[in-house]
């Protein structure tokens, strides 16, 4: 396959959440397929100012497609304009005012994808919030997929941001508490729609002694990890670190360990220690040496550095106020969640004084991360996910029936039956049945079966000296899922979970001639209830919804696969 990445900025020094998506996973699609990141010059995400080089550039296999911005953000202005249209009615061309400001700004983007769109087979458009997705996605949308990197945050709210997310065919999240808050938000149930994630590499324990003594830290200390700005709910944790030192002077010389990029003035407690933005090995070092990874964020789509914690055999303490952490605690029990500052100061007491409870959790969360977030066990799913998005529509079974013979005049109550066959929108999604297949349409089916040609494995290993293991389980999952798929393909031209489900027809009833026999006139078995056809509709009112619960169609595929079962089983 051909695929466009469409993302604000990209490269290996940039370490934003969607950014670093976008960036693992381009690099081993590109082992297999034809990728192209199409993004910015710009490096800072505050100002987005043109820093690389515009025009191509291949990095790790990936081609890379470069467009400069027109202008600088001036950040102080933006907020206060932001100000005003969270809390105001704004119009939408006001609200289209708030995108520009927002950024970055680059009309070079949108014109390459208005004219080179038709070589591509996928375009993949990776976080909702700016200005290339906005207008990207209005290009064409029947072959776009939005992964949304989204959480509840005010610009969420806006109009236009309604009107986009009807756009894409495909949706792909992080975490299921991610795709059921946009289910709640926007009308999308309707969508195909899966939720993967980030993979994540399970490395040696890193070398913690060696960080604690180049950064001279002799005792125990918490660790936070990523942009320090208020944003992320720093300045609670400041303060209600600060409040913990003072109400517990056992805790003796506990720090509270600052990495990442500083973007926020520092309060003058000596032992809230900003150390710097350090490189890879030195961050899982820090984490592997702390107490717990502290996430004070109420806002998290994924949450990589909970994941990183996780990894390396470190419990978290994250603000329960952000669906995603919490789901990642409770899942992979390998966390402990606040929501005021006695919880807080509760969760540092009890991991000070239970050491085993502290190892138990670090091993669950490591054990969570290898079975949920392998990139072996991932990016399969990703393949499968692109190949049903790929895949072209069938056509409506009106354009598939056979000729109309001469001697048959098609009737209006049968051509009215033909045309109410499928829900408005959703012709692509469903398998047509009956009838003769369309003219040429086997030898497009059959070289849609073909697997995508592999590159010659010794430039493979210099582009991307990756683990040789990794690569081949991920090698071996993707041709099981081919051979799955080639052998279905008659049957089921989509996964299950990307069909969109339509209540079967109550079978048409048989006139019975006035002169027929009693044994003539019998009643014919109707065909089985399966709980969509309008006669169960009638008889019975749907369930009513629980307080909180949310109507069936919004929930995950995961919980509802669950209920469904314990219910059979029950």
């Amino acid at each position: 396959m051909k695929l466009a990445f469409i993302v604000q900025r990209y490269g290996r020094e940039i370490l934003g959440g969607s950014e670093t998506l976008a960036r693992q996973l381009a690099e081993r699609l590109a082992r297999r397929h034809e990728v192209t990141v199409v993004t910015t010059t710009a490096r800072d995400y505050i100002t987005w100012k043109n820093e690389y080089e515009p025009g191509e550039q291949k990095l790790r296999g990936v081609r890379i497609l470069r467009f400069p911005v027109i202008a600088e953000r001036d950040l102080e202005e933006f907020n206060k304009y932001s100000e005003e249209i969270y809390h105001g009615k704004p119009t939408r061309e006001q609200e289209l005012e708030w995108l520009d400001r927002q950024g970055p700004v680059v009309p070079e983007l949108i014109e390459h994808l208005k004219k080179e769109q038709g070589r591509y087979d996928l375009l993949i458009f990776f976080t909702y919030l700016y200005y290339p997705t906005y207008y990207g996605l209005r290009i064409a949308p029947e072959k776009s997929i939005l992964v949304p990197t989204a959480h509840d945050e005010p610009p969420l709210r806006l109009g236009i941001f309604r009107e986009m997310f009807q756009l894409p065919s495909s949706f792909l999240f992080n975490t299921e508490a991610e795709e059921v808050l946009m289910l709640e938000r926007f009308p999308i149930h309707k969508k195909m729609r899966e939720t993967i994630g980030m993979g994540m590499e399970l490395l040696d324990q890193p070398d913690t002694s060696a960080f604690r003594k180049k950064h001279s830290i002799p005792g125990r200390y918490l660790l936070y990890a990523g942009r320090i700005d208020p944003g992320k709910g720093l300045e609670e944790l400041f303060r209600y670190f600060t409040f913990y030192k003072e109400e517990n002077p056992a805790s003796g010389n506990l720090q509270l360990i600052l990495i990442g990029k500083l973007g926020m003035k520092l309060p003058g407690d000596s032992s809230i220690r900003y150390i710097g933005f350090v490189d890879e090995g030195d961050k899982l070092s820090a984490m592997a040496g702390s107490e717990a990874v502290v996430q004070p964020s109420r806002m998290e789509s994924l949450s990589i550095v909970t994941l990183e914690a996780f990894s390396v055999s470190t419990p978290v303490v994250v603000n329960g106020a952000s669906r995603v952490l919490v789901d990642h605690c409770r899942k992979g029990n390998a966390g402990l969640y606040y929501n005021d500052f006695e919880e807080f100061e509760a969760i540092l007491n009890l991991l000070a004084s239970d050491r085993s409870l502290a190892r138990a959790m670090g091993r669950n969360g490591q054990r969570y991360v290898k079975e949920s977030y392998g990139w072996h066990k991932l990016l399969p799913r990703y393949e499968l996910a692109f190949r049903a998005s790929a895949r072209p529509a069938k056509e409506p079974r009106t354009a598939r029936r056979e000729p109309l013979q001469p001697s048959r005049e098609p009737t209006e109550s049968a051509d009215k039956r033909e045309t109410e066959e499928f829900a408005p929108g959703e012709e692509a999604l469903l398998e047509p049945t009956g009838g003769q297949p369309a003219e040429g349409e086997e030898e497009v089916q059959d070289s849609a079966q073909e697997p995508d040609e592999l590159p010659d494995s010794t430039q493979e290993a210099e582009e991307l000296p990756d683990s040789d293991r990794e690569a081949d389980e991920v090698q071996d999952s993707i041709q099981e899922i081919d051979e799955v798929q080639d052998s279905a393909e008659e049957e089921s031209p989509l996964p299950n979970f990307y069909r969109a489900s339509i209540p079967p027809r109550a079978p048409e009833s048989r006139p019975v001639p006035p002169d027929a026999s009693p044994r003539d006139q019998r009643v014919e078995p109707k065909e089985p209830d399966r709980g969509g056809s309008p006669e169960r509709a009638a008889e019975e009112p749907p369930r009513e919804t629980e307080p909180g619960e949310l109507p069936e169609f919004y929930k995950p595929r995961s919980q509802r696969g669950a209920e469904e079962e314990k219910g059979s089983n029950g």
